[in-house]
């Protein structure tokens, strides 16, 4: 019997039982479109996402403003310095809890759909919102997360009126839209 609980306790404290989920950079990506002139459309990115998902399903995922990419590099200046004042902000940060244990029980090569309650953290103002999700076991050691739909941010609710104005004059445009579609998949690798 005592033989049994030290094995228990063992596996418990076992690497794999140990290890946090990391954000593989190379397969994660958060994107938002911006609208101007009220009908031209423009894809940005973050590429360089890192964080985790602890032992406890405690999230936690930055997104930094250094490594935005609209495929223009004054844009990517532009919006770093006028609407997300990066020198004072210098990223974004996602976060929240999450199920883990029904995640890593989830079988190799299925899915499941549900939806993430986060917490978003930008330009020093932090919202509560939600996404719906397709959370997919790709393999033992690796869970995909994507949102199945976009969620819109409203500029107004993390005070980024100002930095919108600013990108106006700066670009000479009549309209730059205040809300903005981003969608996300984050690439989950456990590892210790």
């Amino acid at each position: 019997m005592r033989r049994r609980y030290l094995l228990l306790l063992l596996s418990l404290l076992s690497p794999s039982a140990m290890a946090d989920w990391h954000v593989e950079p190379d397969y994660s990506r958060i994107s938002f479109v911006s609208v101007k002139r009220g009908d031209i459309a423009e894809v940005q990115r973050f590429t360089n996402i890192t964080g985790m998902i602890d032992g406890q399903g405690a999230v936690r995922v930055v997104m930094p403003f250094a490594d935005l990419d609209s495929g223009l590099a004054l844009r990517d200046e532009r919006m770093r310095d006028l609407l997300f004042r990066s020198e004072r902000f210098p990223q974004a940060e996602l976060v929240g809890q999450v199920d883990l244990a029904q995640w890593e029980q989830l079988p190799v090569g299925e899915s499941e759909i549900g939806t993430v309650d986060f917490k978003l953290d930008l330009h020093g103002h932090q919202q509560r919102l939600k996404a719906d999700v397709m959370v997919s076991r790709l393999a033992e050691k690796r869970i995909q997360v994507a949102t199945l739909e976009p969620v819109v941010l409203k500029a107004e609710l993390f005070d980024m009126q100002d930095g919108l104005k600013r990108l106006r004059e700066v670009a000479n445009l009549p309209a730059i839209a205040s809300e903005v579609p981003v969608s996300a998949i984050l690439d989950f690798q456990q590892r210790p």
